[in-house]
C-alpha cells in the first residue's frame, strides 16, 4: 500500500502545473542544493497543484467525462482499484484527495538522476513540516504496521528511514525524500540535516545548484514556463552513453536531412534543457540547447545555410490544408557531401541511385545539376482531397500532397523537368500495365504564364461510375510551373491549385516549421468514416455498435484540439525546437 500512495503522489504530481521560483524566499533551500553535482538530469515542479486545477477544472475534461465511453472505461476493474486505492489515501491523510495533494506538494516536486551512483530521486516539499510529518504518521508509518519487508524502519541521525526495494523513503521536515539508492538518499538527507552548511553560506559545496553547467542552463529558463528540465550533455558524453546521438553519422538520408544540424550541436553543447507552459488554451514545450556556428562542420554547412540564416519558405496558401512543413535544407549539397555522412554502405546505395537517376536525367549529374537547379527553401502541403467532381471515386479516400521548391534557371529547368516528368510517366504506365493497373493519361494545359502537365487514371468500364473504386484513384499524377515555382503534386487538382495561388510574403523566420490542422484532419477522417468502422469491426471483433462507439471516441478526440506545430529556431546562441498543442475550448459546447 506504501508503494500504491507514493505512486498516486508521483503520478499526480507528474501531471501538474510548474510556475517559476519568483516566490522562493531568497533564504529557502532549493532541491538543486540537495542533489550531488553529479546529476545528470533533473526536473522540477514547482507548483502541482495549479496544473491539477488547469486539467481536471477544464471545460473539456468535463466534456469527455460525460462520455458514454468514459463511463465504460471507468467501470473496469483496474479503474475500480484505483479509485479504492484513492479512497484509502483520503480516509488516512484526513482530507479529499485534491486538496491533500495541493498541500502536500505546495512547495514544489523535484526529480533527479545522479550519473555517480546510477540512482534516481524523487523530492516532495510540503506546505509546512506538520503536514508532511502528518503524511508520515498516516501513511508511512501504517503502512510499517501492516508489517512485511517494511515492518522496521531503519535509524539514520535520528531520522525513521522506511525501505523501499533497494531504496527508501524519509520525511524532515517539510521534505519527502524517496530514492531508489541508499547511497544518494543518505547525500540527499546528509544536506538537509545539514541545512545551514549547505544553503547559501557554503557556495563551494558540491551540489547541483554549484555545477557549473546547471547555472548557465539555469539562466536560460523562460520567464513565463511553468516547468523546466535540466540534462548535462557533457556528462552523458563521459560516461560513453547515447553513443548512436554522439557518433558522428545519421544512420540514413532521411534522418540525416531532418537533424543532421542538431545532431552536431548536441555533440557539442554542454547541456540541453526544457521549458513547459501550459495553458486553457494548449500548451507548449521547447527543448533549447546552446549554440556555436563552429560546431557545425562544413559537411553539414547544408543544413543551417550561409552565414546560419536559412530560413523555411512561407507555403503559399489554398483551402482545406491540412498540414504543411516548410524546411530550409541545401538537398545538393548533403547528396554530394555523402561520403562524410553516410557509412560505406549507405553510400553505395547513394551512388547506385545517383547513377540511375543521371540516367534519367538525360545523362546530366543528378547531385549537383538537378539537385543544385533547386533553392534550398522547400515545402510539403498536404490537403483533404474533394470527390465532388469525381466519376470515379476510391473505397479509401487519401488526402493530396505536393512539394513546393523554387527553380534557380525556371528558362532551363522548366523544359528538363517536362520531359523527366512525361518519362516518369510512361514509366509508371509500363510497370502499371505489367501488374494490371489503369493507365494514365497526360495532358498539358498553360493558364497564362502557368504551365501544367496533368496525368489521370482511366478507369475500367466497372469502375466509371463506381462509389468504391481501387485506392489508385486517389491519385492524379501533376506538375506545374508559374514563374521560379515548381509544383509535384499527387493530383492535378492541387497542382493547379499551387501554382495558381499568389506568393506568401510572410517570414517564417525558422529554420524548420510544421503545422496541422485538426479540423481538417476531422473531416478527412470523416470522409472514411464508414471505412474506419469496417476495419475496426474485423481487426477487434466488435460489433457494430462497439465499432461506432470507438471510432466516434476518436472523432471527439481530434474534435478537442484545434491544431498541433513543431518549429526549429536557431536565434543568436539558442537552438531551440518547440512542440505547440493547441486545445479546442469550444469542443465542450
Amino acid at each position: 500500500m506504501l508503494r500504491v500512495s507514493l505512486c498516486l503522489i508521483a503520478v499526480l504530481a507528474a501531471t501538474s502545473y510548474w510556475p517559476s521560483e519568483a516566490g522562493l524566499r531568497a533564504d529557502e533551500l532549493h532541491a538543486s542544493q540537495l542533489l550531488p553535482d553529479t546529476t545528470v538530469g533533473y526536473l522540477e515542479l514547482t507548483s502541482p497543484g495549479t496544473l491539477i486545477a488547469t486539467v481536471l477544472d477544464h471545460p473539456l475534461n468535463q466534456h469527455i467525462q460525460s462520455l458514454d465511453v468514459f463511463s465504460k472505461a471507468t467501470s473496469t476493474p483496474g479503474y475500480r482499484n484505483f479509485l479504492t486505492g484513492r479512497k484509502f489515501f483520503e480516509i488516512q491523510i484526513g482530507s479529499d484527495w485534491r486538496p491533500a495533494i495541493e498541500a502536500l506538494t505546495e512547495g514544489g516536486v523535484y526529480a533527479g538522476f545522479d550519473a555517480a551512483t546510477q540512482g534516481a530521486i524523487l523530492l516532495v516539499r510540503g506546505r509546512d513540516a506538520e503536514t508532511m510529518e502528518n503524511f508520515r504518521v498516516k501513511i508511512l508509518e501504517l503502512t510499517r504496521l501492516k508489517g512485511g519487508e517494511f515492518a522496521e524502519p531503519d535509524d539514520y541521525r535520528g531520522q525513521s528511514i522506511y525501505r523501499i526495494e533497494k531504496g527508501g523513503a524519509g520525511v524532515v521536515r517539510e521534505w519527502l525524500v524517496l530514492t531508489n539508492n541508499g547511497e544518494l538518499g543518505k547525500s540527499v538527507l546528509d544536506r538537509l540535516l545539514d541545512e545551514a552548511e549547505v544553503g547559501n553560506a557554503n557556495e563551494k559545496a558540491s551540489t547541483l545548484a554549484n555545477n557549473a553547467d546547471f547555472q548557465l542552463a539555469r539562466m536560460t529558463r523562460r520567464a513565463d514556463s511553468e516547468a523546466w528540465a535540466f540534462g548535462n550533455l557533457n556528462a552523458v558524453r563521459d560516461a560513453g552513453g547515447a553513443k548512436k546521438l554522439f557518433d558522428g553519422q545519421a544512420e540514413n538520408p532521411l534522418v540525416e536531412l531532418l537533424f543532421g544540424g542538431i545532431q552536431s550541436t548536441l555533440q557539442q553543447a554542454p547541456f540541453v534543457t526544457a521549458d513547459l507552459d501550459v495553458e486553457p488554451s494548449g500548451l507548449a514545450l521547447s527543448f533549447t540547447s546552446p549554440w556555436k556556428a563552429e560546431w557545425i562542420p562544413e559537411e553539414r554547412s547544408y543544413f543551417f545555410g550561409p552565414e546560419n540564416s536559412g530560413t523555411a519558405p512561407a507555403l503559399p496558401k489554398v483551402p482545406e490544408t491540412l498540414l504543411t512543413f516548410g524546411t530550409y535544407r541545401n538537398i545538393s549539397e548533403m547528396w554530394l557531401r555523402a561520403g562524410d555522412l553516410f557509412d560505406q554502405r549507405t553510400n553505395d546505395q547513394l551512388a547506385e541511385a545517383d547513377s540511375n537517376l543521371s540516367t534519367i536525367f538525360a545523362g546530366r549529374d543528378f547531385g549537383e545539376e538537378i539537385l543544385g537547379s533547386f533553392e534550398p527553401q522547400m515545402g510539403i502541403i498536404v490537403t483533404r482531397q474533394s470527390f465532388d467532381d469525381a466519376t470515379t471515386i476510391p473505397a479509401i479516400k487519401l488526402p493530396a500532397f505536393a512539394f513546393v521548391m523554387k527553380l534557380r534557371d525556371p528558362e532551363t529547368m522548366r523544359a528538363e523537368l517536362r520531359r523527366t516528368f512525361q518519362s516518369a510517366i510512361g514509366f509508371f504506365n509500363i510497370v502499371g500495365a505489367q501488374n494490371g493497373n489503369p493507365q494514365l493519361e497526360m495532358d498539358m494545359e498553360k493558364i497564362g504564364e502557368i504551365d501544367l502537365i496533368v496525368s489521370r487514371y482511366l478507369p475500367a468500364k466497372k469502375d466509371r461510375d463506381s462509389k468504391s473504386a481501387p485506392f489508385i484513384f486517389n491519385f492524379s499524377p501533376s506538375v506545374g510551373f508559374s514563374g521560379d515555382r515548381f509544383v509535384l503534386a499527387s493530383t492535378a487538382v492541387l497542382a493547379k491549385q499551387l501554382a495558381e495561388a499568389p506568393a506568401n510574403q510572410e517570414d517564417t523566420g525558422v529554420n524548420t516549421e510544421l503545422t496541422l490542422d485538426a479540423a481538417v484532419a476531422g473531416e478527412a477522417l470523416s470522409d472514411n468514416r464508414e471505412q474506419l468502422i469496417s476495419q475496426n469491426m474485423l481487426e477487434e471483433g466488435h460489433s457494430r455498435e462497439e465499432a461506432e462507439a470507438a471510432i466516434g471516441l476518436l472523432f471527439e478526440i481530434v474534435r478537442c484540439f484545434k491544431g498541433a506545430g513543431l518549429s526549429l529556431d536557431r536565434e543568436g546562441e539558442q537552438l531551440a525546437l518547440t512542440f505547440r498543442l493547441d486545445v479546442n475550448e469550444q469542443a465542450a459546447k
